[in-house]
């Protein structure tokens, strides 16, 4: 099976760089006309189309007509599911890119997306303590805490998409780090999908880091941040796998984008308005290469990749949790230096 994943996510790869690069002389172009963007020329914003295009190529043809495991017919629901939600989110984006939708137009359709994959990939409704002891959440309340996991983690992939590679390239090792778990507990077509994902995202990370020749745009970050939400939702509900391994994975990008939100309402400031107070963006304020601060994020997903990859077969353990609560209590003290660290040169 891994040489397969390994052959699917090859082609995504080159599909996406090929894509990219004919979109660079096509598609649309970001201006830097708002304060938030770092960038100084105008730039093709069409990324995320390679994207895309290059998942769907490896998914069909790699799964279904090379790898001989008929993956597409023992799961053609799963996958069509999939396919519909994130290319929904992907559309969503290039509407964004293209014409800008009002944050409040996006709020609800991000909601309504985010609801629908709940339902229909597996809503979360017990998170397990150790011991045997378990919080059962009940059905609504499970169901609002699966969407709000949805609708945070594509946002925050979002958020973070304001320097070369960060966010995408952030993305791609949390997902990849889904796809081993996936592997280990033979989840074949989530470790499919989260392989192919990444190998997309990895064709356009050549265009895109570190010279920024072309961006994901919305599209590509709002598709990438819902393939690793609904694939973390397929695993959460095919093994007994921890719900707090999700978050682990993902927390460099969480904790970023939460506590900058945080931040912004103790602040009394505006929320739905770019900014430049994210951590990664008060770095590069402060002079470090963005290339750096990019290769910092990776740094931090891997490890947290990890741990996760580490922690997931202990289901009946409290160690998940506290690895969880130790890493947000961890970034906590990170915002709080990053703050002081702007506020004494007065950067905020």
């Amino acid at each position: 099976m891994i040489w397969e994943l390994v052959a699917g996510a090859a082609v995504a790869a080159i599909v996406s760089l090929l894509v990219c690069r004919a979109l660079i002389a096509a598609g649309p172009v970001d201006t830097p006309d708002e304060e938030h963007k770092a960038h100084q020329w105008p730039t093709p914003t069409s990324g995320g189309l390679g994207i895309a295009v290059g998942y769907a190529v490896a998914v069909i043809g790699v799964i279904e007509f090379e790898s001989g495991l008929g993956l597409l017919r023992q799961h053609a629901t799963l996958i069509w599911l999939v396919s519909v939600f994130a290319f929904l989110f992907l559309i969503l984006g290039f509407i964004d890119d293209t014409r800008r939708l009002g944050p409040r137009t996006k709020i609800l359709a991000f909601s309504l997306l985010s609801i629908g994959i709940a339902i229909t990939m597996g809503v979360v409704d017990e998170l397990p303590l150790g011991g045997g002891a378990e919080w059962k959440l009940g059905l609504s309340f499970g169901l609002f805490g699966t969407a709000l996991w949805v609708f945070t983690l594509v946002n925050s992939v979002n958020f973070l998409d304001g320097a070369n590679g960060l966010s995408l390239g952030s993305t791609a090792i949390g997902i990849l780090a889904l796809g081993a778990i996936a592997l280990s507990y033979d989840i074949n077509i989530a470790a499919a999908l989260c392989f192919c994902a990444a190998g997309a995202i990895g064709g356009f990370l050549v265009w895109n880091f570190p010279n920024g020749r072309i961006f994901a745009g919305d599209a590509g970050a709002l598709f990438s941040g819902a393939m690793a939400a609904i694939a973390s939702l397929i695993i959460l509900a095919r093994t007994d796998v921890s719900p707090f391994i999700p978050p682990i994975l993902f927390m460099p990008l969480l904790a970023d984008a939460l506590l900058t939100l945080a931040w912004r309402l103790y602040k009394r400031r505006k929320i739905l308005v770019g900014h430049q107070e994210h951590f990664y963006q008060i770095a590069i304020r402060a002079g470090f290469s963005p290339a750096h601060v990019t290769l910092a994020y990776w740094a931090a997903m891997a490890s947290c990749g990890v741990l996760g990859i580490l922690l997931a077969p202990l289901a009946d353990s409290a160690l998940p949790w506290i690895a969880l609560v130790t890493l947000a209590a961890l970034y906590v003290g990170v915002s709080a230096y990053t703050r002081d660290f702007a506020h004494k040169r007065e950067m905020t």
